[in-house]
C-alpha cells in the first residue's frame, strides 16, 4: 500500500482547494492519502488573543470564519462546530485545546466535504495519534513526538483518506499538547515518517525555496533540487516557507519533500528536497536569508581571558528569561551573540542581569545576512564576497561550525549588501543564470 502525506497550510483553506483535492484522490486509485490540515490564516492567532483576553467577539470572529468556509464547501454549517460552541460555553475546553482548534475545524469541514462526495475518507484526531515523551512546560511541549502508526493503518482497511490536524498532539501527561508555530509541518513529516510514506508534499502560497526573499531581492529564482541539510539551514536562518523541524522526519526514512503552490497547482519548477546531491564545489551556494530586527548584545570582560565557567554563567541568563539566540562569536575578552527576541522587557532584564559582572552594550534593529551552501568554505567566490563587505559596517561575521554559513550582521544598507551578493554568487544580468532542467543551481 502506498501512502502519501499531504499538508495544506493556513493560506490553502478554501473551497477551491478542497475541490482540487478531491479531483486529485477521485484519478488517483493507486495511492491512499493522509491529509494535514492547518487553521484558516490567520486564526490560531485569533484564538491565543481570545484565550489572553476572553474577548467573546473575537471568538465569533474565529467560528464565523469557519462557518463560511464549511457553508460555501458543503451547504451547511457541519455540527462540529456547534459541537465545540458548546464545549466552550460549557467551560469543558482548557486553553490549550482552544488554541488548537483551528486546524480541528478545518479537517472537519474537508473530511465532510470529502464524504459528501462519496470518498471513503474518516477523521482522525492527532489527540488520538500524536504523543509526546515529556509533560507540558509551556504553551509549546519541547519534547520527542511519536506517532501510533497502527492506528493509522488499521483506519486504512476502510478508508482511502485519513484527515488528521496539524499542530497539536497529547504530552506524556497525557494533556493536550501544542508542537510550536510551524507545527502542523512537522505533524505531517513525523506522520509521512512513521507510514514510511512514499512522499510528503507541503502545500502553500509559493512554488518552493527562494534563492532569496523575492519580496526584497531582485531576480530570485525556486531552488529546484536541494538536500535536506541544507533546505533545515535555509529554514532555520530565516526562510519561512517551511519549518526546519520538519525535515529529519522524512530524511531519518529517505522520503522525499516537495513544495508545491496551491494556487499554481502545475507549476513548471517546484522545490524537491532529497538526497539528490547534482552539485560540485564550484555550484555548491543556494541562498540568501536575511534576517531583520535583529539584536546585538556585545558583552566584555577582561577576566574572560584563561578563566573558565564565564560561557556557561553568560548563557544562563539568557535562559534565565527566555531569550534565544542563534549567532554567537567570541574573543579573549568578549563574546557578541544575536537574539531575534522582540520582548524588549527581557532583553533589558537580561543587560541588567550581566551587567553585575560584565560590560555590556545592546544594538537594536540589525539585520543577519547569511549565505548557505555545502561544504562553503571550498567555494571559489568566499574572497569575493568577504571584500565587498568593505563597503558596508559589518558589526560582526560569522562562519558555522557544520561548514554550511556564513552570516554577517549589519544595520544600515542590508537589501543593497543582500542584493550585491546575490547578484555575484547567483551570476545575476550574465549567461549562466541557474539551470532548472538540469537541477543545476547557483555558482
Amino acid at each position: 500500500m502506498s501512502i502519501k502525506v499531504l499538508k495544506f497550510g493556513g493560506s490553502s483553506q478554501s473551497k477551491n482547494t478542497y475541490e482540487m483535492i478531491y479531483d486529485t484522490i477521485k484519478n488517483d486509485s493507486n495511492n491512499k492519502y493522509i491529509i494535514v490540515l492547518s487553521a484558516i490564516k490567520g486564526v490560531t492567532n485569533s484564538l491565543l488573543k481570545f484565550t489572553e483576553s476572553k474577548n467573546f467577539s473575537e471568538w465569533n470572529k474565529i467560528i464565523e470564519v469557519n462557518k463560511e468556509l464549511s457553508i460555501e464547501t458543503i451547504g451547511e454549517s457541519i455540527s462540529f462546530i456547534n459541537t465545540i460552541e458548546n464545549k466552550l460555553w460549557d467551560l469543558e475546553l482548557d486553553t490549550i485545546e482552544i488554541i488548537a482548534m483551528g486546524e480541528f475545524f478545518t479537517t472537519n469541514i474537508l473530511n465532510d466535504y470529502l464524504i459528501s462526495k462519496d470518498i471513503k475518507s474518516t477523521f482522525i484526531s492527532s489527540f488520538d495519534v500524536i504523543k509526546s515523551n515529556l509533560p507540558n512546560n509551556g504553551l509549546y511541549n519541547k519534547g520527542e513526538f511519536i506517532v501510533d502508526a497502527q492506528k493509522i493503518i488499521t483506519a486504512f482497511q476502510d478508508n482511502n483518506v485519513i484527515i488528521i490536524p496539524g499542530f497539536s498532539g497529547y504530552s506524556s501527561d497525557n494533556k493536550p499538547c501544542l508542537l510550536g508555530r510551524g507545527g502542523s509541518d512537522t505533524t505531517g513529516s513525523i506522520l509521512a515518517s512513521a507510514i514510511n510514506a512514499s512522499i510528503y508534499e507541503i502545500w502553500t502560497d509559493v512554488n518552493g525555496l527562494y534563492s532569496s526573499d523575492p519580496r526584497i531581492i531582485n531576480d530570485t529564482f525556486i531552488i529546484p533540487h536541494i538536500t535536506y541539510n541544507v533546505s533545515q539551514e535555509i529554514a532555520a536562518m530565516g526562510a519561512k516557507i517551511i519549518h526546519p523541524f520538519c525535515i529529519l522526519p522524512c530524511a531519518e526514512k529517505n522520503i522525499p519533500i516537495v513544495i508545491k503552490n496551491t494556487f499554481e497547482p502545475n507549476a513548471k519548477v517546484n522545490t524537491i528536497i532529497s538526497n539528490f546531491q547534482n552539485y560540485s564545489r564550484y555550484n555548491n551556494l543556494f541562498a540568501i536569508t536575511l534576517q531583520k530586527n535583529v539584536t546585538v548584545f556585545k558583552i566584555t570582560s577582561i577576566n574572560m581571558w584563561n578563566n573558565f565557567g564565564f560561557v556557561y554563567d553568560i548563557f544562563s541568563i539568557f535562559k534565565k528569561y527566555n531569550v534565544d539566540v542563534n549567532i554567537i562569536n567570541t574573543s579573549q575578552f568578549n563574546i557578541t551573540t544575536t537574539t531575534e527576541d522582540i520582548n524588549i522587557t527581557n532583553l533589558f532584564c537580561v543587560k541588567e542581569e550581566l551587567e553585575k559582572k560584565y560590560n555590556v552594550e545592546l544594538e537594536f534593529d540589525n539585520t543577519i545576512i547569511s549565505v548557505i551552501g555545502d561544504n562553503i568554505k571550498s567555494n571559489y567566490k568566499i574572497g569575493e564576497m568577504f571584500n565587498m563587505c568593505r563597503n558596508y559596517n559589518i558589526i560582526m561575521t560569522s562562519y558555522s561550525s557544520n561548514d554550511m554559513t556564513i552570516s554577517w550582521v549589519l544595520k544600515d544598507k542590508t537589501n543593497e549588501f543582500a542584493q550585491e551578493l546575490h547578484n555575484y554568487i547567483f551570476n545575476i544580468n550574465t549567461k549562466n543564470m541557474p539551470n532548472f532542467e538540469d537541477g543545476i543551481f547557483g555558482c
